[in-house]
């Protein structure tokens, strides 16, 4: 089924001007129609059911994109979303994007919602760009992109995940290792800058078969580090782990004790989010804490404030804090 990326890409014009041009909410050249005409009859294309049905229900209304909705990080910033929105009279629609060809990817294009708050690792910075046009606001989280109808919102990751290292370097550790996520997550990437940033500092050795990767999830945590486990001498384990994620962390943890290896005794460790499950795993889940709820006030607050024509910085930045439990 064609879409409106395919009618740009026939048209040779963006998306956002064949937008404009099907739903007449801007002055577009003749020219310009005509070729935007011409794709459409060519390709069949079609608007979608979804966003004819949110056509009729247009104003007042923002989006929540995200990859997929696992795990209590994006419960919990939906819920910041959601809460504020309300408190303005907006309504808020979430979809999952798995691609740049996702349904809610025409939602946004075609401006059958007034702005978006977005989490999705899967549309590029020129596909979000793309979408803001000349006048869709959208808050992206966890990525910096300059853009004037865009709003950033950033988690200080890299000084979260040295707080991290300098804890554990106070209290004796100098064998520290670091269990990330995938290597195209912003999450990940800054968080093992701050790590490495502090291991530089303090001058500590990183061999290569102390950094382990996974997917963000508590079954990926437990089954690199129970792989990992089978594959070094006890003698040469680090003393502390840093991992990317609380439910990785948490993942990790299990695998150490199945193997009989007592935490925080014999291995210390901290995460990073403070997901609610850190207070009842046992030990307690040291962590970086990130204000998932407040991140999602904030980006629903920014958008909505946007729309009403309010001046928002581009760039937001909120503070991590870290917070210190049983597990180191």
């Amino acid at each position: 089924m064609p879409t409106i990326k395919d009618v740009a890409k026939l048209a040779g014009v963006s998306i956002s001007t064949v937008s404009y041009a099907l739903n007449g909410t801007r002055s577009i050249s003749e020219e310009t129609k005509k070729k935007v005409y011409a794709a459409v009859k060519e390709l069949d294309y079609k608007p979608s059911g979804i966003a004819r049905s949110l056509k009729m229900k247009r104003n007042q209304m923002i989006a929540v994109v995200v990859n997929e909705f696992i795990g209590p990080i994006y419960q919990e910033i939906m819920h910041g979303v959601s809460k504020a929105a309300k408190k303005y009279g907006y309504e808020v629609i979430a979809a999952e994007c798995f691609s740049e060809k996702s349904e809610i990817t025409k939602v946004l294009s075609e401006r059958f919602v007034d702005g978006a708050v977005i989490l999705a690792s899967y549309l590029s910075d020129n596909m979000i760009k793309d979408l803001a046009g000349d006048n869709f606001p959208i808050v992206v989280l966890d990525r910096e992109i300059k853009n004037k109808n865009i709003t950033s919102i950033l988690i200080n990751n890299e000084s979260g995940a040295y707080e991290a290292i300098n804890y554990f370097y106070e209290n004796g550790h100098r064998k520290i290792g670091f269990l990330g996520g995938p290597n195209n997550s912003y999450d990940n990437n800054t968080r093992y800058k701050g790590f490495k940033n502090a291991m530089d500092k303090f001058n500590l050795d990183f061999p290569k078969q102390w950094c382990l990767t996974s997917n963000f999830t508590e079954e990926g945590g437990y089954q690199v580090v129970r792989e990992f486990l089978e594959n070094i001498p006890l003698e040469e384990l680090p003393s502390a782990f840093f991992v990317s994620n609380d439910e990785m962390a948490i993942g990790a943890m299990r695998a150490f004790k199945e193997c009989g290896i007592s935490i925080p005794e014999q291995m210390a460790i901290i995460g990073f989010d403070d997901i609610e499950l850190c207070k009842y795993v046992t030990p307690n889940l040291s962590t970086v804490h990130r204000p998932c709820f407040g991140l999602g006030t904030m980006a629903a607050n920014s958008l909505i404030s946007k729309l009403e024509g309010e001046k928002v910085s581009n760039l937001i930045s909120l503070s991590s804090e870290l917070v210190i439990r049983e597990s180191c």
